[in-house]
């Protein structure tokens, strides 16, 4: 069988590895798009996964955002004629879904966040495959019960917990790595969620720790686009070291001892090693970042007066909840046997 992947983002290049992996052993042909965006491109080579390259992010324009959604399916569609693909499959991909329908594909669409927008998926995605968190406030929105395959945990389990650590991740950064590692991750910018009081607290944060002479900070940027946006706003970094390119973030976080991100994977990969995560996500709140709060492994930055709350010390604690080691040979016994079910009904 073979089935087509669409990567639009840098953390989804960790996602579908393990996956990919698994159908390939398992005998089947595996096809990747990818858009450039952030350090996506970078990624899927340093992860040797083959790709074709196909269109890129717009930036924050809406308007850009419309007309570069739209000419990346036209693309998409185009490069479909003459692969014989089965199914589609994506963690998020608008891009790919009105291509596939068009070419009688089924698609398959995982994502963690039940606020995104996601007409796209609910009215032509043929099965959404969502944590079991998210699952009653997705029904609440619309009557696609039928269309839901949960999962238990979280999407950033299916490669957490089998990461080899690489202790040489840092070389050439200038983080002082017998100091408190801070990890500062910005907002989300260019999402449509975004929400500027994010931003507010996020340079407030830099001015509040960029002299302090315990602790180390590694901010990790988005995109390029941003680096060129904080280091403008900000000319004396301090004792802040820009990452400018991909490295092992798993690594990464498994060395740093407090986390403090705009949301997002990164947030959730480090609760799940049980580091000290603070949010300054200020969008709708999800059910994952509920849950995680609730169970002590996050903690959010509501205000500027909240930044006084966050603890620069060692990190010491362990993730405690159930893991799921099994995910990925879950979601691609998923694929597999939807795209067969699929076939099997309108061949």
């Amino acid at each position: 069988m073979k089935i087509w992947i669409d990567i639009d983002n840098a953390p989804h290049v960790l996602i579908m590895e393990p996956i990919i992996k698994e159908l390939r052993e398992a005998g089947h042909e595996v096809f990747v798009t990818a858009r450039d965006y952030g350090q996506t491109i970078e990624l899927l080579k340093i992860k040797n996964i083959d790709y074709k390259a196909v269109g890129r992010h717009p930036g924050k324009s809406k308007i850009k955002k419309i007309s570069f959604l739209f000419f990346r399916m036209m693309e998409l569609y185009f490069i479909l004629f003459g692969k014989k693909i089965k199914v589609a499959f994506s963690h998020g991909s608008r891009s790919m879904v009105l291509p596939a329908k068009l070419h009688g594909i089924p698609v398959l669409i995982m994502y963690d966040y039940e606020y995104v927008a996601d007409f796209l998926f609910r009215e032509f995605g043929d099965k959404l495959i969502v944590p079991k968190l998210i699952v009653d406030k997705l029904i609440a929105k619309q009557d696609i019960k039928d269309k839901i395959i949960s999962y238990d945990g979280l999407k950033e389990e299916l490669y957490i917990w089998d990461h080899e650590y690489d202790g040489n991740w840092a070389n050439g950064l200038c983080i002082d790595r017998s100091k408190i590692l801070v990890v500062l991750r910005p907002p989300a910018t260019m999402a449509h969620y975004h929400n500027p009081i994010s931003e507010v607290i996020f340079y407030k944060i830099i001015e509040n720790t960029k002299y302090r002479k315990d602790i180390s900070v590694l901010l990790v940027p988005r995109t390029k686009e941003q680096v060129g946006e904080i280091t403008k706003r900000i000319r004396d970094m301090g004792n802040i070291c820009v990452l400018e390119h991909a490295v092992d973030g798993i690594s990464m976080l498994k060395d740093a001892d407090v986390i403090i991100g705009g949301g997002g994977t990164m947030n959730r990969e480090a609760a799940l090693l049980g580091k000290r995560v603070y949010s300054i996500f200020h969008g709708k709140k999800g059910s994952i970042d509920k849950w995680l709060e609730d169970n002590g492994y996050l903690s959010f930055i509501n205000s500027e007066k909240d930044i006084d709350n966050i603890k620069f010390k060692k990190s010491i604690k362990e993730f405690q909840g159930k893991r799921n080691n099994l995910l990925a040979k879950q979601i691609s016994r998923i694929v597999l046997e939807n795209a067969k079910v699929y076939h099997e009904n309108n061949d």
